[in-house]
């Protein structure tokens, strides 16, 4: 039995062993072709539609100049001068107002065809870190507050609001006591991006 191993073995290996290997023929590199010609002509740009569709667009909410300016000034707050945090839990003050709430009959669409939303500015700040720090306080007392940067000649000063708020009559119900505590005029504006 060994020896038809060996033999099939044998067999299959006896021509790798004897046989001389392939002569192939040697590797013989062209010349590099010419650069294919490329058309360098320029392109169209695509066509836009943009100018189309923004005419259709509605326009974008805004707050009139006046009255943005006017709730600025309401709501100033001098660099030095002490905050008095005692603003009372939002839900207190809607509690307390809401026996003297009449039916909101603000109008959710405008003209344009865009939801309205509010807000209630109560302070306009100097400084960022003051800013961040009334936002704070009053979203411990469980209202939606927010600050936005903006520039009011070469001078850097921040809005802290509340809202949005689809009910202008919520924020109504608030505002008392916002001024009281801050020592502002707070103003209701419509909530723009």
């Amino acid at each position: 039995m060994g020896t038809l191993v060996l033999i099939a073995l044998g067999i299959v290996f006896w021509p790798l062993i004897v046989t001389a290997p392939d002569v192939r023929d040697p590797i013989v590199l062209a010349p590099m072709p010419e650069a294919p010609l490329i058309d360098r002509t320029p392109i169209n740009a695509p066509e836009s539609y943009q100018d189309e569709v923004e005419v259709q667009l509605p326009n974008a909410p805004t707050v009139p100049v006046a009255e943005q300016s006017a709730a600025d000034d309401g709501t100033f707050i001098d660099e030095n001068a002490t905050i008095r945090f005692d603003v009372p839990p939002a839900d207190e003050v809607v509690m307390a107002a809401s026996s003297l709430a009449k039916p909101d009959d603000s109008i959710l669409i405008d003209d344009e065809g865009l939801a309205q939303f509010w807000v209630l500015q109560v302070a306009t700040l100097a400084s960022e870190a003051r800013a961040t720090e009334v936002v704070s306080i009053l979203k411990s007392q469980g209202y939606k507050a927010f600050y936005r940067r903006f520039m009011r000649g070469d001078e850097t000063l921040f809005r802290v609001q509340i809202g949005p708020n689809a009910e202008r009559e919520r924020l109504q119900r608030f505002r008392p006591q916002i001024d009281k505590a801050l020592g502002v005029e707070s103003e209701i504006l419509r909530y723009t991006q």
